[in-house]
């Protein structure tokens, strides 16, 4: 586990000093004291705390006083904590002014010391990773040195350039001909260049060619590309460059390999799993499979986990992941397979002869789990689960389908107290009432019967005091029942899988109204909801790029928006299917920020443009200092990576002006408007003017 992190409380009252010690010392702090300025400023440097909590009034050297002395070491970015009195108003504006990061009233509020102490942390965090990133890139920016050579077609030679020590580690030798560079490639690669080369002879002008050297007993992977330039006194030459990709081709092959699989468990993602169950159920069909013919597929949820994290800690309850991987993964024969599937959740391709075997099987594996988890010398943890099970091809015909219906039948074992629970339909009959299997099948047919339609809730810039952006939402106007809530038919929709269908449908024809706009003169950037079904296709990216090529919508007005949780239940993927958004100029919202658990590591990878703050953090910001507290912290991150902040949910101007003060950019509400049809929209964007100006 890593060090407690230390926390220097400086006061010059002992009984607030002991206070402060006992209360930061049960949320797992390490804490040193100081009585006085002095003290401070001497303990900041031998122990480098990641936190000051510093009085004001002190003898000797006061807090104002400490706390500029502090600002002028080495590590300025330290977030500093004033503890003032509830009316030394002047005192807090003097705080800031030497570089205090926030404060907190005497008599202290222990529940909000301890938030803001948290979110003081780990902005401290943020910061610090924040400049080791730039200093790595400033460092990476000087080192990476590309190899300049010149080669001379009449009399064949080659001339590099003088980075002598570029040139040992990338061929190895200086290297005077074509011929002499033509003996270091790759076998497998020589046809290739020579042909390459021999069309330079003959009058080509471009080199651009990707290839294999052999030095010292390594293959080394180099992109060479050259250009002819004009001849200058019967002299024929070629210009160019040799770049090594080695370490670039290896961190894509990690990258591939981290797309398929969990990076903390090691296990195999979602993806991957999907991807295993309909290997399985072609080797069936193929009649390649002669002893198991028939497939399990087991969902596992693990109940409650989040009550492990908060009473030992995120780091021992990934450790505690890991280790139920660990067991999972051994329990599971060959042939078979094991997957982390979310966040606390797993599952599991078995392969048998009949239903009882699977049953034993799940049982005996069930039994297993139930044992404790040693995690170290003083603690064990036992977790308790459901299991659904599907099987192939009883309750589904291809993959997708299996894994949704052992979901399903996991959430009917979760509902009847039990541990498992079979996918037959007798069960599924049981689990859902007759009205909801009215609307779903209501679903099916809404889409063709163009009974979905788009409503659009406008955004405004606080800089600009205009309406800049909207978010597309989705409605249902049922024939007989008129207007259905969202809340009641999207999780239908997700549940059946129809998501996918009527999601393509929606960012179809929210790229469609964009075009529409833009073909007006009016620019306005569109947000577009996806949800965790959609997100997980693997032919996404394809989709929504052949939608808005085929709509004519601009890539750069459409704004894609996830939510913190679905980012981050496999980041690895996320990151690298953003990355791809993003090279297509499509921006990137992170929605619902704050509700989730984001990693800083994390956070700091993706590739996004806009944090959307939740709007259970906005509604009482103006009178809940936790609620403030968290906002604060969320526009500070914001601000540190340069991302657009927008706050949700803004019903008034008081929260308006006190969202503003924070930092927020843009806000999100009904003071601005409720979800509108296009043409109301263009009424209010005539006639918009910021409120309360």
């Amino acid at each position: 586990m890593a060090d407690p992190e230390q926390i220097l409380v400086v006061d010059d009252d002992r009984s607030t000093r002991s206070l402060l010690r006992g209360v930061l010392s049960r949320q797992g702090y390490h804490i040193a004291e100081a009585s006085n300025g002095v003290e401070a400023v001497n303990l900041f440097q031998q122990h480098n705390p990641a936190l000051v909590l510093l009085d004001v009034l002190m003898p000797i050297m006061d807090g104002f006083t400490a706390c500029t002395e502090i600002r002028r070491s080495d590590r300025d970015d330290t977030p500093i904590i004033i503890l003032t009195a509830d009316d030394d108003f002047s005192a807090i504006d003097r705080a800031f002014d030497v570089g205090a990061t926030d404060f907190i009233f005497k008599p202290i509020n222990w529940t909000l010391l301890i938030q803001r102490v948290r979110y003081a942390l780990r902005a401290g965090a943020l910061n610090r990773e924040v400049r080791r990133n730039q200093m790595r890139q400033d460092s990476a920016r000087r080192l990476s040195k590309l190899l300049f050579w010149e080669w001379q077609l009449n009399n064949d030679q080659l001339h590099w350039s003088d980075d002598l020590s570029i040139l040992r580690d990338i061929v190895g030798h200086e290297i005077h001909t074509s011929d002499e560079f033509f003996n270091i490639i790759h076998p497998e690669d020589q046809g290739r260049v020579q042909r390459t080369l021999q069309l330079v002879r003959q009058g080509a002008s471009h080199i651009d060619i990707e290839l294999r050297l052999r030095v010292n007993g390594q293959i080394r992977v180099v992109r060479m590309v050259g250009e002819r330039g004009k001849q200058v006194r019967d002299q024929d030459q070629v210009f160019g460059a040799l770049q090594d990709l080695t370490d670039s081709r290896r961190a894509e092959a990690l990258a591939d390999y981290l797309a398929l699989h969990d990076e903390l468990t090691g296990l195999n993602n979602r993806r991957l799993f999907i991807r295993q169950i309909g290997d399985a159920i072609t080797e069936i069909q193929h009649g390649d499979d002669d002893q198991h013919s028939m497939l399990f597929v087991a969902f596992i949820d693990l109940m409650r986990f989040h009550r492990h994290n908060d009473a030992l800690g995120q780091s021992t309850g990934d450790l505690l992941l890991r280790r139920f991987a660990g067991r999972l993964g051994k329990l599971v024969p060959n042939p078979g397979a094991v997957a982390r599937v979310g966040g606390d959740e797993f599952g599991i391709l078995l392969r048998c002869t009949a239903q009882d075997n699977a049953l034993d099987r799940f049982n005996a594996l069930l039994a297993n789990l139930s044992q404790p988890f040693y995690l170290d010398g003083n603690t064990d943890a036992f977790l308790t689960y459901t299991v659904g099970i599907a099987r192939y091809p009883d309750d589904g015909a291809d993959a997708d389908e299996l894994l949704a219906m052992a979901q399903e039948a996991q959430r009917l074992a979760r509902n009847q107290g039990r541990g498992l629970a079979f996918a037959t339909s007798d069960q599924q009959s049981g689990s859902r009432s007759s009205e909801a299997l009215a609307l779903e099948r209501d679903l099916h047919r809404a889409l063709d019967n163009e009974e979905f339609f788009l409503v659009y809730q406008p955004q405004m810039d606080l800089r600009q005091g205009q309406i800049v952006g909207v978010e597309a939402l989705l409605r249902w106007h049922h024939p007989e029942r008129g207007l259905v809530s969202p809340i009641q038919f999207i999780p239908v929709l997700e549940d059946t899988g129809l998501i996918t269908r009527v999601g393509d449908w929606v960012i179809a024809e929210a790229c469609r109204q964009s075009a529409q706009w833009s073909a007006q003169g009016l620019i306005l950037r569109v947000g577009i909801n996806l949800s965790p079904r959609q997100f997980l296709e693997p032919t996404l990216f394809d989709r929504v790029m052949l939608l808005i090529a085929e709509t004519g919508a601009n890539p750069n007005e459409i704004e894609l928006e996830i939510t913190e949780s679905l980012a981050m239940q496999e980041p690895a993927t996320a990151i690298a299917l953003l990355q791809r958004f993003r090279a297509a100029d499509i921006q990137i919202a992170i929605d619902d920020f704050g509700i989730g658990h984001s990693s800083l590591e994390y956070l700091l990878k993706f590739p996004i443009d806009a944090i959307k703050i939740d709007r259970a953090f906005v509604i009482n910001v103006t009178n809940a200092l936790a609620d403030r507290a968290i906002v604060r912290a969320v526009t500070a991150i914001g601000q540190t990576l340069g991302l657009n902040i927008i706050a949700e949910g803004v019903e008034t101007l008081r929260q308006c002006d006190f969202l503003e003060a924070l930092g927020v950019t843009e806000i999100q509400g009904y003071l601005i408007g409720k979800p509108m049809p296009p043409r109301d929209l263009i009424m209010l964007l005539q006639t918009f003017s910021r409120p309360g100006f």
